[in-house]
């Protein structure tokens, strides 16, 4: 028990330190070659936190526990979007993009959508429909490269002026935090960073789960809960670290592009190596994923000048404390 719990605080640290590399990369790619801030968290960093959730859920595929699999990506979707962007909300106001509002949100949902229906037309997602997921990932990340690059140097362009961030609110930011990087150090903060962030995450999930499973929790639940907490944990520190620094692009791009990642990639993955079984129970979750994603569309249009404010950031955390005690107690 007390090396369980010494292995999870090591795992910790090394997702502490993991998340910091990667923002501090991710942003230095994207001054540098002109990618906006907002595309790097929706594709980099978006990927790159999502990758324990992808290999939590092959393994779990493949060993046969498609309860876990469907549950990590249900809770973590649910941790990204209620948990993570709101406490990303409490630290400092999150400013919405229109393109934020008007595609990729609602891409989010359309994305939810085909999983809910691939899954529901058997009793199982097949490698076909796992084959689409993954295609439809492809284009996804493809499209928000090309449309990024577009965009010049900020891409924050179609956010309102009151949006903008006054450079005077990024004093606090570590003194070397601006100081420029050559190409090949900030691809190795990046790699690093994923590294850190993959090792620190093993050690905090299969450590918890090792605890969990000693108190008789189902699989469900250890998916949804411990396992989708431990797995978004990258998601959470670097979406935490970016607000801190005043980067909500990054903030925002992380969870919307992490939750697009997790239900077409950390989906269509491991349906390619096994069907996995899908219990008719998830319909709920994924539901009511959709539901608070249009809700946060509707956050930009109720008098906050298209931005989440931090009273709607608690608003998210409070549901999200809501949704766990439900899904204990269904």
């Amino acid at each position: 028990m007390l090396l369980q719990l010494i292995l999870i605080l090591f795992g910790f640290a090394l997702l502490i330190g993991g998340a910091n590399m990667l923002v501090a990369g991710s942003s230095q790619i994207a001054a540098r070659i002109g990618l906006p801030d907002r595309v790097i968290g929706l594709t980099v960093v978006a990927v790159g936190t999502a990758m324990p959730e992808l290999v939590v859920s092959v393994v779990s595929a493949v060993d046969g526990h498609a309860d876990m699999a469907f549950g990590n990506v249900a809770g973590s979707c649910m941790a990204n979007l209620l948990l993570i962007l709101g406490m990303s909300a409490i630290i400092t106001p999150l400013g919405l993009s229109r393109r934020t509002q008007r595609f990729e949100i609602p891409l989010s949902v359309a994305a939810v959508g085909l999983l809910m229906l691939f899954s529901n037309m058997g009793e199982s997602l097949n490698a076909v429909e796992g084959a689409v997921l993954l295609a439809c990932f492809v284009a996804f990340i493809a499209h928000a490269v090309i449309t990024g690059l577009r965009e010049g140097d900020s891409g924050r362009e179609d956010l309102d002026p009151e949006q903008q961030l006054d450079p005077h609110e990024l004093e606090d930011e570590d003194a070397d935090a601006d100081e420029p990087r050559g190409p090949l150090v900030s691809l190795a903060l990046i790699l690093v960073g994923i590294a850190f962030l993959k090792i620190g995450a093993d050690y905090v999930v299969n450590n918890s789960v090792d605890l969990a499973t000693g108190l008789g929790i189902s699989e469900r639940i250890i998916g949804i809960t411990v396992i989708a907490l431990g797995t978004c944990l990258p998601e959470l520190v670097t979406s935490v670290v970016a607000a801190f620094r005043g980067n909500t692009d990054i903030a925002v791009g992380n969870v919307v592009g992490s939750n697009i990642t997790n239900v077409l990639m950390v989906m269509g993955v491991p349906a390619l190596f096994s069907p996995i079984a899908y219990d008719a129970s998830y319909n709920f979750d994924f539901a009511l994923l959709a539901i608070f994603s249009i809700v946060l569309v509707g956050f930009a249009f109720v008098g906050t000048k298209h931005t989440m404010t931090r009273r709607e950031g608690v608003a998210f955390v409070f549901l999200y404390v809501v949704y766990i005690v439900l899904s204990m107690m269904m």
